[in-house]
């Protein structure tokens, strides 16, 4: 599928494609934003954004005051121009979000994920079930057709620079999966992959609590634990798109072995199973607690909605446990504030339902570890969280990579991983 074409934009000239990737990446772009974005002349971009306004590529959105105190124009996208989807891949099922031009989800799916009895085998089924994940979600798509780019959110270690699946951690049996190339090949759409974390990163840098932000940092709580580093307002990745595995640094008062291998890591105590291995270890030694009905055989599981419950019931298991984790989340905050010195840590993921119990210890910890001189101005905000975000935050990395691949190479086959 040529996306250029899609966009009326085949063979023109690439001012277009920069005005367009442009108007994507502002919240409220006008002439001028657009032409200083695009690096144009004003008397460039006004004849460009007409000529796109006829062609119905995009749409004037009411006006704006400027500096100069008159009005301006602002622009956005047709939506129905084309839809992103976004896959995130759990350990049980695979969510799917599909996303229009102007950023807002048409529908999302969830499909089960079912992993094979011997790991070595894992490979070769999750990427199919991926597939025909995509291919359920395009059937049930509006105008199926339209589809314009795809974004993978991934758990494990991802090189989003090569669109390669290093490790699937949890999902045992993923190593070195040219995943991207793969599906750009399938469904001949740019595909980017990209962790978890820095997919919700992106997600709140652009639509969430990250919007007003240039320094942030993204401390995911979720199938694992990870970071999205924001810097000036762009995603850092490191040499090779690994940076920032604060889940696999150890804590001295964690003796859990980890995924990985090592023992004591963080996400072993600070991620949902660690959290249930947690109150479960605890239940298992006789403590007393309303949870004790919950996790044995032929009872109920023990889940996290249920320790929610128990905690607000104030109950002194879920309530201790609470503020254990806490402690562990206060001190990677703290370590991430010492290493980067951000505007704020966002915290996001399954983890933060527990945001009320989970915001003293976090905050207590923070300000004995870390220099008053350093949370000047800071922040910590627990971030509303809902199960289709990695999702969607892949969709739109999938959307920004497709126009940022039309503003540099306008007439260029689409790539298969994200530059």
């Amino acid at each position: 599928m040529n996306t250029a074409r899609l966009l009326g934009i085949e063979g023109r000239d690439a001012g277009e494609a920069r005005a367009l990737r442009a108007i994507l990446h502002r919240e409220a772009p006008t002439r001028r934003s657009i032409a200083r974005d695009a690096r144009l002349s004003l008397v460039k971009v006004s004849s460009i954004l007409g000529a796109l306004e006829g062609r119905g590529v995009i749409r004037k959105e009411g006006k704006t005051r400027t500096s100069g105190g008159r009005p301006s124009h602002l622009y956005s996208l047709e939506p129905d121009l084309g839809y992103a989807l976004g896959i995130n891949v759990r350990l049980d099922q695979i969510r799917v979000a599909a996303m229009d031009c102007g950023k807002r989800l048409l529908f999302t799916r969830s499909y089960p994920l079912s992993l094979a009895p011997d790991p070595a085998s894992h490979r070769r089924g999750i990427v199919e079930q991926i597939c025909a994940a995509v291919d359920q979600a395009v059937a049930s798509a509006p105008e199926p057709d339209r589809l314009m780019a795809v974004g993978l959110a991934l758990p494990g270690m991802v090189d989003t620079q090569r669109g390669v699946w290093l490790l699937g951690l949890q999902l045992t049996g993923i190593t070195h999966i040219e995943i991207a190339d793969m599906l750009c090949r399938r469904y001949g759409v740019p595909v980017v992959a990209e962790d978890v974390a820095r997919s919700l990163a992106f997600l709140e840098l652009h639509l969430g609590a990250g919007k007003a932000l240039r320094h942030f940092i993204l401390l995911y709580l979720g199938l694992g634990m990870g970071t999205g580093v924001v810097t000036d307002r762009q995603l850092y990745r490191g040499f090779h798109g690994l940076a920032g595995e604060i889940g696999h640094i150890e804590h001295p008062r964690n003796s859990y072995r980890c995924t990985c291998g090592n023992v004591g890591c963080l996400e072993t105590v600070a991620a949902p199973a660690g959290i249930l291995r947690l109150v479960q270890d605890r239940l298992n030694d006789g403590v007393r607690s309303e949870l004790q009905r919950f996790g044995s055989p032929g009872a109920e599981p023990l889940s996290l909605d249920k320790v929610l419950a128990a905690a607000i019931a104030g109950d002194r298991l879920a309530l201790a446990t609470m503020t254990e984790i806490g402690g562990f989340v206060g001190d990677a905050c703290a370590m991430l504030i010492k290493l980067f010195n951000p505007q704020a840590l966002i915290l996001s993921g399954e983890v933060t339902m527990f945001s009320e119990f989970l915001r003293d210890p976090v905050q207590a910890v923070i300000s004995r570890g870390v220099l008053p001189e350093m949370l000047s101005g800071y922040q910590t905000i627990f971030a509303p969280y809902q199960p289709e975000h990695e999702a969607h935050g892949a969709a739109l990395l999938a959307a920004f990579h497709l126009f940022e691949g039309l503003a540099h190479e306008p007439a260029a086959r689409p790539a298969a991983g994200a530059h």
